[in-house]
């Protein structure tokens, strides 16, 4: 069966949930992404932008209403947040990558997102929530060329970090390569000042 059509005739979409990075360090980590490729010999299908993947999910499109209203009350509650990267990682067979040194934040915010587990499954497939959030700079990796690569990098340096004061929305369709933005979601919460005690 056509993954797009789901049991009912309506058309699905594959979403996606990341966090944006700001265009001079996207730059910089585009740049490490083709040294990789050049220097390897990696030949891959393009990965998009760089940015740090939250969750995927498939839905039809007309839940995407109230999705989008189940995200924003998570965004609403959200603090602003500096994220930390540091040096490169990888898993056998699979990628290398840039780490995020203070994943657990990152990771508080996925679990955030699982309020909206029953709409994201909607589609009739488990939303996959990311587990290991990172910023993939080369994945599909056969043995050997993981081993290669990992021979350089285990010991290669990166630190930088940015502001996360957002996550954004995704879609594409089954047969277009491009995602194209839904929505962007600010973080908005503000603590509550408490009321100074009388001195006198």
């Amino acid at each position: 069966m056509d993954k797009t059509l789901s049991v009912t005739g309506h058309s699905l979409y594959e979403y996606l949930v990341v966090i944006d990075i700001p265009e001079a360090l996207r730059n910089s980590i585009e740049t490490d992404r083709q040294q990789i490729t050049e220097n390897y010999g990696i030949v891959q299908p393009p990965t998009g932008r760089p940015h740090i993947s939250l969750v995927r999910f498939t839905a039809v499109k007309k839940m995407e209403s109230k999705i989008t209203q189940q995200l924003q009350q998570v965004a609403m509650a959200e603090k602003p947040f500096m994220v930390l990267l540091r040096d490169y990682d990888g898993y056998p067979m699979h990628a290398v990558f840039i780490q995020i040194d203070n994943q657990q934040q990152v990771l508080d915010l996925i679990k955030k997102l699982k309020r909206a587990r029953r709409l994201m499954k909607a589609g009739g497939d488990e939303p996959h929530f990311l587990l290991d959030p990172q910023i993939v700079l080369a994945g599909r990796l056969d043995n050997d060329k993981y081993i290669e690569i990992m021979k350089e990098y285990e010991y290669k340096k990166f630190a930088d970090s940015f502001f996360a004061d957002a996550f954004l929305l995704l879609r594409r369709a089954e047969d277009e390569k491009q995602y194209e933005l839904v929505k962007r979601f600010e973080f908005t919460y503000v603590p509550e000042k408490k009321p100074q005690g009388v001195l006198f």
